[in-house]
């Protein structure tokens, strides 16, 4: 019998610090065995202040030396450690994980707010019930956070939309606590306040999507759970009534008797009731009957992601097809030229697959690839002539739920390359690290190539077919049509590909049917 394996996740929440032990074995899901946690709500300071004290620091540190003599128990000498809004947001972050790294030995990775969701979006996905039939039809899903929610949206089993917004239980409630004891309204103001930014969020969500089903997590998830009489640490469904007798509970009850009486922590009864309300406001915008409230962690999608990048196990979906999806929405909201781009896509996959033992890149290249390739003509709904540089910003401001911030900025600076005939000489690509400029440059060549071949949006070449022999890279197709533009276009851009890979590129026609 083959002996058994463990990992440990640590998750440096907003309110709590938490560990997990997971059990690592072939071709099954990681299996949590053991959980420890501490309350320390270090979130409300940085919420207010902008910072993360020293005295919290110490407190952060004995946690975490705590949690290493379990780790020690289970013969762990590491563990793998992030941090989300409450570092993400603290100015002097980057001396307090330095601090703690002395302190205890253990290495922070502060999460961004992408990299945050698409955990917690893997998580569910692994233990949602059903989760792949449910997203055949319209489904509203909502991550709430100390910090912020994120709402996305599936149908036909594509991620349509995902949105954030500042609207965590944790920041809401600090930011409205000096008028919880001024008013004896509390409630309605509170409600008022979140129904703001939700307006604006519905706004701007795809229009048209009929909801049949309504998933909501997050960190105090469980404890409603509980109230309704549920496990909070298992799956289950609640019924609108069942859940409204719980929201009535929290607007009838005070947050000091929720302590006593339900065994509610401190830091967490005070977020119930901005919690329950984002539930109430999205349950009643869908019309659904419930909400699936599923058992799903930010630790556990972060073991998750690890185990099955490392080949361990097979994930239920591939998180790709989501980020993909969703880039594919977001070029059809800027109403993208979607022949154009499908084919600029295929031709620069085409490429990338044909000299890949020139280039050592890997397949999460190829992916950011693929997103420049649907979204490098999105500046065009701002400006046409000049749309490379509106491109950059506009993705450089958009939010994909599966890459981090700096694969976004990479996908930003290829669409903004693409049509610069130096970009050696841009100073953004002046502010890129040596490591980053090379990726770029490789890919933005590939790009280059890609686009010219449909210079003129009209999808002339058909039956392509690479080779790379003796320091040119032959590109051959059949057309009909006159290709005077394209092999214009594609001469006019294949410098920067000869200078990078060290290889010519040749468009050639094959031949000229009649």
């Amino acid at each position: 019998m083959a002996k058994s394996k463990f990992s440990a996740v640590i998750d440096l929440g907003s309110l709590a610090l938490r560990l997990k032990i997971f059990e690592i074995n072939e071709d099954k899901s990681p299996h949590e065995i053991e959980a420890a946690r501490s309350f320390l709500s270090f979130g409300a300071q940085t919420y207010r202040d902008g910072n993360i004290s020293s005295e919290q620091v110490a407190e952060i540190c004995e946690i975490l030396s705590s949690f290493q003599i379990k780790l020690k128990e289970y013969k762990l000498t590491d563990a793998i450690c992030v941090a989300t809004s409450a570092f993400r947001e603290a100015g002097n972050r980057d001396f307090i994980i330095e601090q703690i790294r002395l302190r205890t030995g253990l290495s922070i990775y502060v999460l961004d707010n992408a990299e945050e969701r698409y955990y917690h979006n893997l998580a569910v996905k692994e233990n949602q019930p059903d989760f792949l039939n449910i997203i055949q039809t319209g489904t509203m899903m909502l991550d709430i956070g100390s910090g912020s929610i994120q709402a996305t949206v599936y149908d036909k089993s594509d991620l349509v939309f995902s949105q954030n917004m500042l609207l965590g239980s944790l920041r809401v409630s600090e930011m409205l606590s000096d008028l919880e004891r001024q008013t004896t309204h509390y409630a309605d103001v509170l409600e008022e306040f979140i129904s703001q930014d939700l307006d604006d969020y519905h706004a701007v969500e795809p229009k048209g999507i009929e909801y049949k089903n309504y998933i909501a997590f997050g960190g105090d998830i469980g404890f409603i759970k509980r109230m309704a009489g549920h496990s909070p640490r298992e799956y289950c469904f609640l019924s609108k009534k069942k859940f409204l007798d719980v929201y009535e509970t929290l607007l009838r009850t005070r947050t000091s008797d929720l302590i006593l009486s339900s065994d509610i922590p401190a830091a967490n009864a005070s977020l119930l009731l901005p919690t329950a309300i984002l539930i109430k406001k999205m349950l009643d915008y869908t019309g659904l009957d419930g909400v699936h409230l599923p058992a799903a962690s930010l630790t556990d999608g972060v073991v998750y992601h690890t185990e099955s990048v490392a080949g361990h196990f097979k994930l239920i979906m591939d998180p790709k097809l989501d980020v993909i999806s969703a880039a594919r929405h977001i070029a059809k909201r800027y109403r993208c030229d979607k022949k154009h781009i499908d084919n600029v896509e295929s031709n620069a996959l085409l490429i990338f697959d044909s000299v890949k033992k020139y280039h050592g890149m890997s397949d999460r290249d190829r992916l950011l690839l693929r997103l420049s390739a649907i979204l490098h003509e999105v500046g065009k709904y701002i400006h046409v002539s000049n749309h490379s540089s509106r491109s950059y910003h506009i993705i450089n401001t958009m939010e994909l739920i599966g890459i981090n911030e700096t694969e976004r900025e990479n996908v930003a600076c290829i669409a903004r390359y693409y049509t610069k005939s130096n970009l050696f000489v841009d100073r953004y690509y002046q502010y890129l690290s040596p490591e980053r400029r090379t990726v770029v440059s490789k890919l933005t060549a590939i790009m280059r190539l890609a686009d010219a071949m449909d210079a003129a949006h009209k999808q002339k070449l058909r039956n392509l077919s690479v080779t790379v022999a003796s320091g040119t890279m032959d590109i051959a197709c059949d057309s009909s049509l006159d290709l005077t533009f394209e092999q214009w276009a594609f001469n006019h851009n294949a410098d920067l590909f000869g200078q990078v890979f060290g290889i010519t590129p040749i468009l050639r026609l094959r031949r000229q049917p009649v």
